[in-house]
């Protein structure tokens, strides 16, 4: 009797399981390039670029800034070489793009963004890199695409409205990127 008890209890799982419709994937708002991203304020008192990749904001290890729109202008530069600073690296899997924006509702009115493999920039080679995306358009968004690699990014931002510009760096570790 517990067998058939079983048996049909089973059944009534399995029947249900097939009925059941499977989740399906939605096109949820905040992709890397998404108008609509949460602003960022900076810490500092000047601003800083924050990159965007897969659901995550990652904030620079900064280079040099020339910051003039603020009360007072500011002038800084990485305490040590940029290679030698401490970098969090972020992982990205299946990943086309990143974006890049600036804290305080800052536009920027050109950029330069290059990809330095990891290897040579921690070995101290902080020139030798490949063009992602260059542009002079005002814009509150950039939009890269991204290649696989051990890399680190460099971005070197003037900003709109004669703010001055600044040079910041990330570092991603891309695996299966559509664009591969």
């Amino acid at each position: 009797m517990c067998r058939r008890w079983l048996g049909a209890l089973l059944a009534i799982g399995l029947t249900a399981a097939a009925c059941t419709p499977l989740p399906t994937p939605t096109d949820a708002a905040g992709g890397a390039c998404a108008p609509d991203l949460p602003s960022r304020t900076s810490p500092t008192d000047y601003p800083v670029a924050i990159l965007h990749a897969a659901g995550d904001d990652l904030p620079p290890v900064v280079g040099e800034i020339e910051w003039l729109g603020g009360d007072e202008p500011v002038e800084t530069t990485a305490p040590r070489a940029i290679n030698l600073e401490r970098f969090t690296v972020l992982q990205l899997r299946e990943a086309s793009e990143l974006s890049l924006r600036m804290t305080d509702g800052l536009s920027i009115s050109e950029w330069r963004v290059d990809a330095l493999p990891n290897n040579s920039f921690r070995a101290g080679d902080t020139e030798t890199g490949t063009g992602w995306s260059s542009g002079s358009d005002v814009t509150d968004l950039v939009c890269v695409p991204i290649e696989d690699g051990e890399w680190v990014v460099r971005a070197e931002l003037t900003f709109a409205d004669d703010g001055g510009r600044g040079t910041y760096y990330w570092r991603l570790n891309v695996e299966e990127s559509p664009s591969g």
